[in-house]
């Protein structure tokens, strides 16, 4: 009995062993292992289309002899964009579309698009997909009878000209008859050449320019810093928590680190990862602006009244891997706000900094602003901007805009001239208290 006994013993604890013996082979993980598995993505908001990230920096429309700027985020700008794109989406081979024969003499045009930044074609984009790899610049739609074209203009390539199909130029043609202009959208075209302001005062302009001239006020506004949910926010720069370290500055600020990326959080936030010597491919052009759109939406989301104002490609140096940045600013009906508001990252295949500092409209008005016109303005700039030379300066942009400053946004006059940039009150054609040259 007791052998027996002894030999059921046996087995159990040989039993045991091959039970805990597969355990440690094939069982449970440890728990820093699960918690690595388990980690999902942390975000805002899903990541936009293509079609949702780049959109024209301006539309106008032409009317009986007069131009009028269609703004972005109001329902004309939409209508225009969206058709546009669309057709530009279904457009297979853009050859079979091509007019050799050229406008006619009587053609008129009735729109204008201009991109910055610019539009991405071929493969990898969603516009021209059969095209090779390109960049456009603007687009101009003509009209004569019945029959519309869209004039193509194309970073290294000719401008091309195509025959709309007989629906889509009807359509196109369509919203432009059904369109009724607003006084404050009225422009005035600045034609290239020597523009003399005065008998004394001449200015250079290399690009035709289109320059708002009815809008007689605008109001202020009150701003309040945007409101981001932090510990998603943290989450979606660091994967581990448990590495890091929270430290507090005197003016209230926060510092989070986990001794190989930082973000700041206190007037808006700042995030650095800096990855010296990164090597590999630079993405393409269309890549490179989903990525940008990607971090984004990650890291605070997209507001609907935020816009990409600039993309490009910096260069590759000693100290620096290359890559792209990008800057996105807030426009309030339609006119961009300046000043420190903006966001603005570096990034390569991986996010390398980002700048975000953005704030909402609060519901009551600041009262309105009178807006004096962009010829009194642009003498004032002139005035500010005397120097030695005797060559006229070159105006490259003049429109209207927002300053922001405290928490208050005022109208301002945005005028780039001889390279540098101006901004000055609308009402007293001053540059606003807080703006340095």
């Amino acid at each position: 009995m007791k052998e027996r006994a002894k030999s059921v013993l046996l087995c159990l604890l040989v039993l045991c062993s091959l039970i805990l013996t597969g355990q440690l082979w094939f069982g449970r993980h440890s728990e820093e292992t699960m918690a690595e598995d388990s980690y999902e993505p942390a975000f805002f908001e899903e990541t936009r289309p293509l079609e949702q990230m780049i959109l024209p920096r301006r539309i106008y429309v032409f009317q009986e002899g007069r131009c009028y700027q269609a703004r972005r985020g109001g329902p004309i700008f939409n209508l225009f964009w969206g058709e546009l794109s669309g057709m530009l989406q279904e457009i297979g081979g853009p050859e079979y579309y091509h007019d050799k024969e050229g406008l006619p003499p009587e053609a008129e045009l009735f729109l204008s698009l201009r991109f910055e930044p610019l539009l991405p074609l071929g493969p990898e984009s969603i516009w021209l997909k059969d095209e090779h790899n390109g960049k456009l610049a603007g687009i101009q739609a003509w009209r004569f009878g019945e029959r519309c074209w869209i004039e193509l203009e194309e970073i290294g390539s000719e401008v091309r000209l195509l025959l709309l199909p007989p629906g889509w130029g009807e359509k196109l043609a369509e919203f432009h008859d059904r369109f009724t202009p607003q006084p404050a959208q009225a422009c005035e075209l600045l034609p290239e050449g020597m523009w003399k302001l005065t008998a004394e005062v001449t200015v250079s302009i290399d690009t035709p320019l289109y320059v708002p001239t009815a809008v007689r006020s605008m109001d202020q506004l009150s701003l309040k810093p945007e409101s981001l949910d932090r510990e998603l926010l943290l989450n979606t720069f660091f994967i581990d928590r448990h590495l890091v370290r929270e430290i507090k500055e005197k003016d209230g600020s926060l510092i989070y680190t986990d001794g190989e990326q930082g973000l700041r959080l206190g007037s808006g936030l700042e995030y650095s990862h800096p990855r010296p010597g990164q090597k590999g491919t630079v993405p393409t052009y269309t890549a490179a602006l989903l990525k940008a759109g990607k971090e984004i939406s990650y890291h605070g989301g997209w507001p609907d009244n935020l816009y990409l104002e600039d993309f490009y490609e910096q260069e590759q140096g000693k100290d620096a891997p290359g890559g792209y940045g990008a800057r996105w600013r807030s426009y309030h009906s339609g006119f961009p706000l300046m000043g420190d508001s903006a966001v603005e990252m570096d990034y390569y295949h991986s996010l390398q900094s980002y700048r975000r500092n953005l704030y909402e409209p609060v519901d009551q008005s600041g009262g309105r602003m009178k807006v004096r016109g962009y010829r009194q303005a642009l003498k004032a700039a002139l005035l500010i901007l005397e120097t030695e030379e005797t060559a006229p300066l070159t105006l490259e942009e003049m429109d209207l805009g927002y300053y922001f400053t405290g928490s208050k946004a005022i109208p301002v006059w945005i005028i780039r001239l001889g390279g540098r940039e101006l901004l000055l009150k609308t009402d007293e054609l001053i540059p606003p208290e807080g703006w340095e040259q």
